[in-house]
């Protein structure tokens, strides 16, 4: 096994964890090691061997263990017993997009193998990309429906089973609640549209449908129309397509009816990260490595943004130590295909100001400003806080401008309209952070930076090369929010964004 087959396993016991609802200082502790072992410069075998395990940061006596036990046996024993346990007493009703996701594909590609059953596709809540969702819905196809329902109820992981007609209710043994909606081939695309669409959404162009046609989506005549895709139905209702990532009743119809619907950007859009961290602050890996990781995504760009000085908890980097990385990046830039970006994370202080000198911040490529302390400050506090940094000339995107993590900590009081006034203002770009637990800014938050005028930008956060592949959560925060190619930034190529990013220098 190599150190990314380890890392990946020490993930994925994070992300089963996180589905059971487990104590989010293990799941920490898992990500970290996992994060740890992919930034290795050493085989991790080699490591082991010598004992020198819990040499490495963020793996304890207990990852160690566990680490040895991969080596040894090439299987993780907790992800098999996490798998095969009994259901958890409380049912996990807060699941993550990220580990919805993860658990949702997996169900897929293991259902399809399945006796009688032609395909499977995820719906509802998850296709749409809701940040958080109550469960997993999925639509199976049949080619024999006694069969497919023979071989669902004897599926392992699959518990409680119970039918109603064709709707499947079951446990998954990590506490997860899924449906199953069952069907025969030839009504699988209009069922697959009619769950992935919010009840609004569905009774609104249905109405349509029935008013144009006289048709209903129910009706055994309806069947008959043999609709091949999604975008057939919607053609019923005389509206173009809408995504399934906007089908929430909030303005998509009335935009669909004129051809009005934006055209939202996708993932080939994305040309580059402007906000990773490294080891030189609480990151795990190298500069070198999440470089290398960056130019496997194709990226053209990628920026370092470590730490500021006052962050002492996350090894803020002194003044000294960022001079010190920008000439090692400077350096750096002749051994790699991308450019990478010199930058940092600035602490927002109490007062607003920002937490390095303005001659240091205006050598760098890029400045993101974020609060990361006294996210308990009153509205007024806050607010004042954020603003006055936007008007730092050299602060180019405010970080994570709610301070939010899902399912543990609520956003600080903001006052997000006076945010939006000042950044328009003083042309500050927000960010969309695509970490699991913050996607932050949300959805409708980016729209309303896109109707004020805001530029946004689409960042990881990533603390390891593993992370860089959150960087899809994020895209999905911006698809929901009727962003297009044209209102983020880290869609332009690596000459066009530098150029951006200094024109508040100049305002």
């Amino acid at each position: 096994m190599q150190n990314r087959d380890i890392a990946e396993m020490l993930n994925r016991a994070a992300q089963v964890l996180a589905l059971r609802g487990e104590n989010r200082y293990r799941i920490r502790a898992y990500k970290k090691a996992a994060h740890a072992v992919a930034s290795l410069d050493e085989d991790i075998k080699i490591i082991a061997a010598e004992n020198r395990l819990q040499q490495v940061t963020g793996i304890g006596p207990a990852l160690a263990a566990k680490i040895e036990e991969i080596i040894a046996t090439g299987k993780l024993g907790l992800l098999e017993r996490l798998e095969t346990s009994r259901i958890p007493k409380e049912k996990n009703k807060n699941i993550l997009l990220a580990a919805a996701l993860t658990l949702a594909n997996e169900l897929v590609t293991k259902i399809e193998k399945l006796r009688g059953i032609k395909q499977v596709q995820v719906t509802g809540a998850v296709r749409r990309r809701q940040e958080t969702v109550p469960g997993v819905e999925l639509v199976v196809s049949a080619e024999n429906v006694v069969l497919a329902q023979e071989a669902l109820s004897t599926y392992p992981l699959l518990q409680r089973l119970s039918w109603e007609n064709m709707v499947g209710r079951v446990v998954h043994s990590y506490g997860i609640e899924i449906t199953l909606y069952l069907t025969r081939e030839e009504n699988f695309i209009p069922l697959l549209w009619k769950t992935t669409g919010s009840a609004g959404h569905v009774k609104k162009v249905m109405t349509r449908i029935k008013r144009k046609t006289g048709y209903d989506l129910n009706s055994p005549e309806f069947a008959k129309l043999q609709i091949g895709k999604e975008d057939d139905i919607y053609a019923l209702a005389d509206l173009m397509p809408i995504i399934p990532e906007l089908r929430e009743d909030r303005g998509e119809i009335e935009a669909a009816e004129p051809g009005k619907l934006p055209r939202v950007m996708e993932a080939s859009d994305y040309k580059g990260d402007l906000h990773v961290h490294t080891n030189w602050s609480d990151g795990t890996a190298s500069i070198e490595k999440m470089a290398a990781a960056a130019a496997e995504l194709g990226y053209e760009y990628l920026a370092i943004t470590d730490h500021s000085r006052s962050l002492k908890i996350a090894r803020g980097l002194s003044l000294e130590r960022l001079g010190e990385q920008k000439k090692y990046i400077e350096a750096l830039q002749d051994k790699y295909k991308i450019r990478i970006f010199t930058g940092i994370e600035a602490d927002i202080l109490d007062d607003g100001s920002i937490d390095a000198p303005n001659e240091i911040l205006a050598e760098l490529d890029v400045v993101i400003a974020s609060v990361h302390r006294g996210l308990n400050q009153d509205r007024e506090k806050i607010t004042e806080r954020i603003c006055r940094a936007m008007q730092n000339p050299y602060v180019q995107v405010i970080g994570h401008a709610t301070g939010r993590l899902l399912g543990q900590r609520d956003p600080y009081d903001v006052d997000f309209e006076e945010v939006l006034r000042v950044a328009a203002s003083t042309g500050t770009a927000l960010e969309i952070n695509s970490s699991p637990d913050r996607l932050d800014i949300n959805d409708r938050m980016a729209r309303q930076a896109k109707e004020a005028g805001i530029a946004v930008v689409i960042n990881t956060d990533a603390h390891s090369q593993l992370e860089l592949a959150n960087i899809a959560l994020g895209i999905s925060v911006a698809r929901r929010g009727w962003l297009e190619k044209k209102d983020v930034l880290n869609t332009y190529d690596k000459q066009q964004i530098l150029t951006v990013l200094q024109q508040k220098k100049r305002r």
